[in-house]
């Protein structure tokens, strides 16, 4: 596997390394996908095995990818002025990283980018080509992605142990101590601290998958597992789904046997990935296309 370490710059000044994967025989000039962005998920990397994996097969079937690291990579760095990682990530930050990254493969000439993310990247992933509607993207595959619900884990069977988690984060940014980590066991087994938990778990819904998806403007696959029965996975890309199911460019596949990051399925998810860029037509334009605005915040 040979690749390029590269870095990408957001518009807030965080470098975002990476790794580029250039592809065989000249690429693909001529596709309406003609490059990939890969997005890792919680706490993950760019060097992530799933990210690695695919970042290769895309490469052997002549695409160019490249996958960055977001601001909320591994766990916890920065420094005391500026706390980054996933336990103090802000979500909505990430139109920033994703924007770095495909303004990156912009400058290197290709036109038609598709962006992949898996797990919470599949999120992201989403709610980028949602509220930036950038006309440089060609199709949006969303991966496994979790659920940000408020109103459903309140619901659940695991109802209990999020309350706890939600009121514990709730009671620190009250008292002004919105960067105290929380080591939570729901959603998942991570730290968050208070601000960070309240902003992807609170009763904002910000990132609830199932509200915006519908206006994601390019083709779009949501993809999940059949043993991905945790509460913050469970139907969430089929539920997703029911939301664009009319769009004759949207596609869900809910492969059997496979969990949360497809392990042992590799190469059954890389199928899927290309069988989709393979049926992906251009998007027709608008009339006035820009190039997406960000507000600071």
């Amino acid at each position: 596997m040979q690749v390029e370490l590269v870095r990408a710059t957001t518009v807030d000044d965080i470098a975002l390394d990476g790794a580029f994967f250039a592809p065989r025989e000249g690429g693909a000039a001529g596709r309406a996908a003609d490059a990939v962005l890969l997005v890792h998920g919680t706490g993950g990397n760019f060097y992530s095995a799933n990210m690695l994996y695919l970042a290769e097969r895309l490469r052997q079937a002549g695409y160019p990818a490249v996958s960055f690291n977001t601001r909320g990579h591994d766990v916890v760095y920065g420094n005391p002025d500026r706390l980054l990682g996933n336990a103090h990530e802000v979500l909505d930050r990430c139109r920033w990283d994703i924007d770095a990254g495909v303004t990156w493969l912009t400058t290197q000439g290709y036109k038609r980018i598709t962006i992949f993310g898996g797990s919470m990247g599949a999120v992201k992933v989403a709610y980028y080509a949602a509220f930036t509607q950038d006309p440089r993207l060609a199709a949006v595959i969303s991966c496994s992605p979790v659920r940000l619900s408020h109103t459903y884990f309140s619901q659940c069977e695991m109802a209990e142990q999020y309350r706890a988690f939600y009121g514990k984060a709730k009671a620190l940014v009250e008292a002004g101590e919105p960067n105290t980590l929380i080591a939570a066991t729901f959603p998942n087994l991570q730290f968050y601290s208070a601000r960070s938990y309240l902003d992807k778990h609170g009763p904002g819904e910000r990132y609830n998958l199932v509200r915006y998806v519908a206006q994601i403007r390019p083709p779009v696959l949501l993809m999940a597992g059949t043993l991905e029965t945790h509460p913050r996975l469970r139907d969430a890309a089929k539920d997703a789904f029911e939301t664009i199911k009319f769009k004759p460019d949207a596609k869900l596949v809910i492969q059997e046997g496979a969990d949360h990051v497809f392990a042992n399925m590799r190469e059954v998810l890389a199928s899927h990935v290309l069988d989709f860029l393979g049926q992906v037509q251009p998007v027709p334009k608008k009339p006035t296309p820009r190039t997406p605005v960000f507000a600071r915040g």
